[in-house]
């Protein structure tokens, strides 16, 4: 009988012991820990187009494994300039997605992070316009304990260039144009921000708006005509464009057909645009990512 108390004693303990082994990692399972994000745009050499310097209000949101946002832990305005640290306090064991938006104070762009839906607001949208500069990512992480983890912030956008190489004998030809404008074929309003998929496709006007001047065009011996930011699908397309240019009384329109674009990529649309009658190359390249997509304008 002895024996026999001293065995069922020994089972009752390392049941026990069982026990308390599994609720101390439960526990530990659940224990909350500090995430923290180094957050940050890509950085260029030199001041120009899309060196990422207007994007400058940061907001984010995080989402549970099922996708469900936690509306307690979204910001939506925080401040970045170029890179910042951000501390999320979540729990161990668990995985959640993050998505992260910059970009510039009053951007025509309106992020609604319940249905992780960016929309472009095109009711006044101005050609040349670099506050029109935004990016984000959507980052899928386990919490593991207290960690950090670093994120690199893209573009929605495919980054549309025009340039010229003959500007100057215009001018001394007796037409100084100052102002352009583009109108777009076939691109999007709405980019939702966890698939990356575009929709509500549209053709798109960008107003009239002072040439750039005081940048430098990606391809060398150009001047810039004029810039944009058009939001487009992450694999490379075709758009059609044309393109507007005025001296404040005299107004020239060409027209590309077939230009490609795509998303986190620049197009460079460059020739003697305001001399000859063109032809075009067109380029896509990144800060984006690589290649150039080029158009030459040949004369005829």
């Amino acid at each position: 009988m002895k024996k026999i108390l001293l065995g069922l004693s020994a089972i009752m303990m390392m049941f026990a012991t069982s026990c308390q082994q599994e609720a101390t990692s439960e526990a530990s399972a659940q224990k909350s820990a500090t995430v923290t994000f180094e957050v940050g745009t890509p950085e260029l050499e030199t001041r120009a187009f899309s060196d990422g310097t207007t994007a400058t209000v940061l907001q984010y949101s995080v989402y549970n494994a099922a996708g469900e946002e936690m509306e307690d832990l979204r910001v939506t305005n925080g401040v970045i300039h170029g890179s910042t640290t951000v501390n999320i306090v979540l729990t161990t064991g668990n995985t959640y997605t993050v998505i992260f938006w910059a970009a510039a104070p009053n951007a025509p762009y309106s992020v609604d992070f319940a249905t992780k839906t960016m929309t472009v607001d095109y009711a006044n949208a101005a050609s040349n316009d670099e506050a029109r500069d935004a990016f984000y990512t959507a980052y899928t992480f386990t919490v593991t304990g207290t960690q950090n983890e670093t994120i690199e912030l893209k573009r929605p956008f495919a980054q549309l260039n025009i340039g010229t190489s003959d500007y100057a004998a215009s001018t001394s030809a007796g037409y100084t144009p100052t102002q352009s404008a583009v109108t777009v074929k076939s691109i999007y309003k709405t980019l939702n921000l966890a698939s990356g998929e575009v929709g509500e496709p549209a053709e798109i006007t960008f107003s009239y708006a002072n040439i750039p001047s005081g940048e430098t065009f990606p391809v060398n011996g150009y001047e810039y005509m004029a810039m944009n930011y058009l939001l487009v699908a992450a694999d490379k397309t075709v758009v059609d464009i044309d393109f507007t240019y005025t001296d404040g009384s005299n107004a020239k329109t060409r027209t590309v057909g077939s230009v490609p674009v795509q998303r986190n990529y620049r197009t460079n649309i460059y020739g003697s645009i305001l001399t000859s009658v063109v032809g075009f190359d067109v380029i896509i390249n990144p800060d984006y990512n690589e290649p150039n997509h080029d158009v030459y304008l040949q004369s005829k």
